[in-house]
């Protein structure tokens, strides 16, 4: 990052959080053209241009001016007096951007032509368009999701992303239960992502649990009792009671309680979960084997259900998905693999983890949603492989919220917006219903019917309606 040779009262309050890329940054400009490549998404901008040659001042500068911009009084009073070049390219991108990007102008010289920004002060901008709480948040060293995956939220998506409701829909019913896998099918998911262990008894039930990847299936928070799902038969497991203040469960403890008096809240079996949703629904099913010896048992429940076709299968353990693939090889005739196989990344992927998952004969890669770069997802394309991105639950989304990023909220459509931007294929949330929202239920032919999904963002609710009850045949 340029080095600050300037301290204005803005420069003070901003200087600590300069070098957090994307939450908010101070670049003193002072020689050469400036590439807004070097510092991308960032949220407000502090330049000193006391030799920014001419094609800074109208081509480059004039990026940083967006929709939020002009909506910033102290701004806006001078954009108007802009004369042509930037004024025209202003306006622009004020009619396309939706970022929250802000120009300070510290100094005399940005000027266009006869005219300059020389009594808009840092400090008075700074007053005008931010916040006490965005204040806060930058002096937390909160960052841009944005800019950590290298895309702009307002970018035209040409792809629908399959919506798979993660758990099902757990803010709506109790996580990885028939009631909220079949909550996502109405809600008009594509699929449903579900967690499958195998216990003591030799059944496979479908639970998430507490723990680490490495060793899951805790039941201290989930039950509110010691040890893990593993100790226990399907016939005990079903007994358990879940705990309703649990905060990873996001419907909430009413619900819950609702669900346990009317005996609803316990642990399935997957063959009851693939039961019903082969004969009521048309999702596809993604199943993550989540406990030892789970693959190979998996396998043959979906085989006996005739679920080969609707059934995927992805583990942090690559081992487990390569016995899949070792034991199935079988291709389509497009080349693509019949049994569906996702090698799952946490946050600490590797390099070469392409290669780790082409080696464990995925068919997928499956990333951490503020992992998945742009150029992640690319190479993940070009490697002839899917990409899905998955969301943490309800409590480490939080925190992700609360503590590292501050241009988009927990779940909301800004967040989907951004993450879509990378171009991954799949995303794996826990609330299907905002995306949803946003980009329509399973309406293939009404997106194919448009030039972008931003055509449909631009829609209010009741021409959604209509576009997904017509008669596109």
């Amino acid at each position: 990052m340029p080095k600050v040779n300037r301290r204005s009262s803005a420069d003070r309050c901003l200087a600590n959080s300069r070098d957090t890329v994307g939450a908010l940054a101070i670049i003193t400009m002072t020689s050469g053209a400036f590439s807004p490549a070097a510092a991308p998404g960032l949220m407000l901008v502090a330049v000193e241009a006391a030799s920014a040659p001419s094609s800074f001042r109208h081509e480059q500068a004039a990026a940083f001016v967006t929709a939020a911009n002009i909506r910033n009084p102290a701004f806006a009073s001078k954009a108007s007096d802009l004369s042509a070049p930037l004024q025209s390219t202003v306006e622009d991108s004020a009619a396309t951007s939706s970022s929250d990007l802000l120009l300070i102008v510290d100094g005399t010289t940005i000027n266009t032509s006869s005219r300059n920004l020389d009594e808009i002060l840092p400090e008075t901008l700074l007053a005008g368009a931010s916040s006490p709480e965005l204040r806060e948040e930058v002096s937390n060293g909160k960052k841009s999701l944005a800019a950590k995956l290298d895309v702009h939220p307002s970018t035209t998506h040409s792809h629908r992303p399959n919506i798979v409701g993660h758990r099902g829909s757990l803010y709506h019913e109790l996580e990885n239960t028939l009631q909220s896998f079949v909550t996502s099918h109405e809600l008009g998911c594509d699929a449903v992502e579900l967690d499958v262990f195998r216990l003591k008894c030799g059944e496979l039930v479908v639970f998430h649990g507490g723990g680490t990847d490495q060793n899951p299936g805790c039941l201290r928070d989930y039950m509110n009792i010691e040890g893990s799902i593993l100790d226990y038969t399907a016939t005990d497991a079903r007994a358990l009671a879940f705990n309703p203040h649990h905060e990873e469960f996001g419907c909430g403890p009413e619900r819950i309680h609702h669900k346990h008096e009317n005996g609803m809240a316990y642990i399935p079996t997957l063959r009851e979960v693939l039961h019903h949703l082969r004969d009521y629904t048309d999702l596809t099913v993604k199943i993550e084997l989540k406990g030892p010896g789970t693959e190979i048992p998996t396998l043959n429940l979906v085989e006996e259900l005739d679920m080969v076709g609707r059934c995927h299968y992805a583990s942090f353990d690559h081992s487990r998905i390569r016995a899949i693939r070792v034991l199935r090889p079988q291709l389509n005739a497009n080349g693509e693999h019949v049994y569906r196989t996702g090698a799952l990344f946490a946050n600490d992927l590797p390099d070469d983890f392409v290669t780790k998952a082409l080696d464990a004969g995925a068919s997928e890669v499956h990333l951490k949603y503020d992992t998945c770069t742009k150029s992640r997802i690319a190479a993940i394309h070009n490697a002839g492989m899917g990409s899905m991105c998955w969301f943490r639950g309800p409590i480490g989304m939080k925190e992700d919220c609360a503590h590292k990023y501050h241009d988009v909220g927990n779940e909301d459509e800004s967040m989907y917006r951004t993450v879509m931007a990378t171009g991954v294929q799949s995303m794996c949330i826990n609330k299907p219903d905002v995306l949803v929202g946003m980009i329509g239920r399973k309406a293939g032919k009404v997106l194919d019917a448009l030039e972008s999904i931003d055509v449909l963002l631009e829609f209010d609710d009741a021409a959604i309606a209509q576009l997904v009850e017509a008669d596109w045949s």
